[in-house]
């Protein structure tokens, strides 16, 4: 069951739309949150694959950038591994956008990290490497391998998805626990968080 702040969501939710991406960054001082629980919001990262919305990988995708252990790492890989061929089926809602951002956290996550860290997530990497290739979005391409190391929450939809998913102790904009998540209420609307994204919206993407 997901938990959100719904009002935040559904305000953000036209950012997508907007071709206002305030949230990318490559530096990743910019993107580190002091006090994030991974092992706690691997946990919601868990149970959000397993109940298959059609933005089932944001939370994965929201911590992509953020310091893992190589324990955390293969940890992500084996959640990758369990579920990429569900995310990655024909009847899955948005599949296109769920391949896109789950491979894109997947390289970050290889990217950023240690030998220890790219030596865990390397069964996940090969497999997301062939994988993003079968989609047809140049975006998506460039995001897993591109020059640049593309982080941050991309627009308002990103970041309301990311005070309502990821666990941060401490601080109040986010998720206190795994408690808190498996507490909350109705699943939020899906809204336009998965939407396609517009040619300015990619063009955007690809210019930062």
């Amino acid at each position: 069951m997901s938990i959100s702040h719904i009002p935040a969501l559904a305000a953000a939710a036209a950012f997508l739309a907007s071709g206002c991406l305030p949230y990318v960054y490559h530096e990743r001082h910019k993107v580190l949150i002091p006090g994030i629980d991974i092992d706690q919001t691997l946990d919601v990262a868990e149970a959000e694959l397993e109940e298959a919305s059609g933005v089932s990988v944001l939370t994965i995708w929201t911590m992509r950038d953020q310091i893992v252990t190589t324990a955390q790492a293969a940890r992500i890989s084996d959640i990758y591994l369990a579920h990429i061929d569900d995310v990655d089926s024909p009847e899955t809602r948005a599949r296109s956008f769920q391949v896109w951002h789950l491979t894109w956290a997947i390289s970050n996550l290889y990217r950023l990290g240690s030998d220890g860290v790219k030596t865990g997530l390397e069964p996940a990497y090969i497999d997301a490497a062939a994988r993003v290739e079968t989609l047809d979005k140049k975006v998506a391409l460039i995001h897993f391998s591109g020059e640049k190391i593309y982080m941050g929450d991309a627009h308002g939809g990103g970041r309301a998805y990311a005070n309502s998913h990821l666990v941060v102790p401490g601080n109040n904009d986010y998720l206190q626990s795994y408690e808190e998540y498996l507490a909350g209420g109705e699943p939020e609307p899906q809204l336009m968080l998965y939407a396609e994204p517009t040619r300015q919206d990619a063009e955007i993407l690809q210019s930062f």
